[in-house]
């Protein structure tokens, strides 16, 4: 058995859980994190990411969809909290318990963008999401910022 490999099959620590889970606590942690292609709520395949799209831009919602987005944020939820739990729980490799993390991540950022959707509409629900991009950039430069300063010392 090499060395990588061993590195691999090694359960995360304490603290790189008690890190993980911290983080998805933090205010902008969804910052550049990605919506799941897809998720299974109640048994069935949901194309997330496309479906969050589709409300984002859609320039006025039905009472129809209204329901719909609280349906699915309440789903989402349950789902998200289900994957925390398992990230908190369970022994895992530092690459799965990432793969947990990034999976919980955009999970809770799905629900960040349909609680947003409810609340605003039209141009102001656009001008919005750029102004969370532009935060979103910040957060990206500093963060680059310090790694690089990290390298220096």
């Amino acid at each position: 058995m090499d060395l990588l490999s061993m590195v691999e099959d090694q359960l995360i620590t304490k603290n790189q859980r008690a890190k993980l889970l911290a983080r998805l606590h933090r205010h902008l942690f969804w910052c550049g994190e990605r919506i799941p292609d897809e998720v299974e709520i109640e048994g069935k395949m949901i194309p997330l990411h496309e479906i969050t799209w589709k409300l984002i831009n859609k320039p006025k919602l039905t009472e129809e969809d209204r329901v719909y987005i609280d349906h699915f944020i309440v789903a989402l939820r349950k789902k998200a909290r289900s994957c925390e739990n398992y990230l908190e729980e369970t022994d895992l490799t530092l690459e799965q318990a990432k793969d947990v993390f990034d999976k919980t991540a955009g999970l809770l950022r799905a629900i960040m963008d349909l609680k947003d959707i409810e609340e605003l509409s039209g141009p102001e629900r656009m001008k919005k999401y750029q102004e969370e991009a532009e935060k979103c950039k910040l957060k990206d430069a500093k963060s680059w910022m310090n790694f690089i300063a990290e390298l220096e010392e």
